[in-house]
């Protein structure tokens, strides 16, 4: 049976009708059988309790559209619209963050809404055209229920390409509130930064690759695909220096004010291998240990950087947050091919009630 708000024809949550030990068990055995040429290095999935499965989304970016006489929120399947109004995976105050927007923006199709996207206090409608729309609809009694559900901050971003990517460059407007707020660990972070669902989960990730890792004052750690700098203030914390790359404008600003004894370099990291390259070489002149920890999209590890882990930089150990067994299994296949020894592989449930499953997977260099 489905969950009270679960509408039948969402497609978001696969694994809606089974019991936590039926998706524990298919996550585990997922990840067994892409990594299966390890099959001694894989642990059991890391989990949150049996209660706490439901309602965990503070974070959320769904379509828009105007029906003809409300707004509507939720997801495209080929050309049929799916509304979920009341989603069970929704923190409440999220579902109600999401109803009120939609009854109080303007009932038109002029108003042009095509996306609403909320990480956890900060809130983006995005406006599939090249103009701001009026605010005279955010009246006080709409921002006094906005901030009483927590919400800090909110921006229009006219985005007129909506639909091919929903976040451009461009087009950003601060209509009410502070154009950052502050995260689970006590970091900023802005409206289109990327946050990890579950809080306690990822810490819990951080602290498995904090305590592989091992860093010191005699390390330097390259923290690649770094964000707005979680996992860089583990590092600086032990004194070690600290090279991060990231690609999004907005987190490096964060970055750098979130962590600022480290380096930040904006860019993909491929572009960026050359400085990794100076970099690593500067601090093992100075003696230092070369330390890895990298967080990839789904896509993997780009080929340039697979190349300068094996061939140049040479780091002794590596932590890698995976959100993907089978791009994890195809990288780590070229890692132990060319000096590296897979050590442990701990799946993470960060995405409860679906399919997804997250793997941390701890690498050391043979022969150190």
């Amino acid at each position: 049976m489905i969950p009270p708000g679960c509408n039948i024809n969402c497609r978001g949550c696969s694994h809606r009708g089974w019991s936590m030990a039926e998706s524990l068990q298919q996550k585990i055995s997922f990840v067994q059988a892409k990594l299966s040429d390890w099959p001694d290095v894989v642990e059991g999935v890391r989990s949150l309790p049996e209660g706490r499965r439901w309602g965990y989304r503070t974070k959320t970016t769904l379509s828009a559209r105007f029906n003809g006489r409300v707004w509507e929120l939720g997801m495209w399947r080929h050309n049929e619209f799916i509304p979920i109004p009341d989603c069970p995976v929704h923190h409440p105050k999220l579902n109600r963050v999401l109803n009120l927007i939609t009854l109080s923006v303007p009932q038109s199709s002029t108003f042009m809404l095509a996306y609403v996207a909320v990480s956890d206090a900060q809130m983006v409608l995005v406006i599939k055209s090249k103009q701001q729309p009026e605010t005279n609809w955010l009246t006080n009694e709409v921002i006094d229920e906005l901030s009483r559900l927590g919400i800090e901050g909110l921006w229009y971003h006219a985005n007129p390409s909506a639909g091919r990517r929903i976040f451009e460059k461009n087009g950003w407007q601060l209509v009410w509130g502070q154009p950052r707020s502050v995260d689970y660990n006590g970091l900023l972070y802005g409206p289109a930064a990327f946050q990890q669902l579950i809080p306690e989960l990822y810490n819990q990730s951080l602290d498995e690759a904090e305590q592989y890792l091992n860093p010191s004052s005699q390390s330097a750690v390259i923290d690649l695909y770094c964000g707005t700098g979680n996992s860089m203030n583990r590092w600086v914390k032990h004194n070690a220096d600290v090279l991060g790359v990231e690609l999004g404008g907005e987190a490096v600003e964060c970055a750098k004010l979130n962590v600022p004894k480290a380096q930040v370099l904006r860019g993909a990291c491929r572009q960026r291998v050359p400085q990794l390259t100076t970099w690593a070489n500067v601090h093992l002149r100075e003696g230092k240990e070369l330390l890895l920890y990298v967080n990839p999209p789904r896509t993997g590890l780009e080929t340039e950087v697979l190349e300068w882990i094996t061939k140049n930089g040479l780091p002794n150990r590596i932590a890698y947050l995976s959100c993907s067994p089978g791009t994890l299994s195809k990288n780590l296949k070229l890692l132990c091919t060319n000096g590296y020894r897979l050590e442990r592989c701990i799946p993470f449930d960060f995405f409860p009630q679906t399919h997804h499953v997250e793997t941390l997977a701890l690498l050391e260099r043979i022969g150190n």
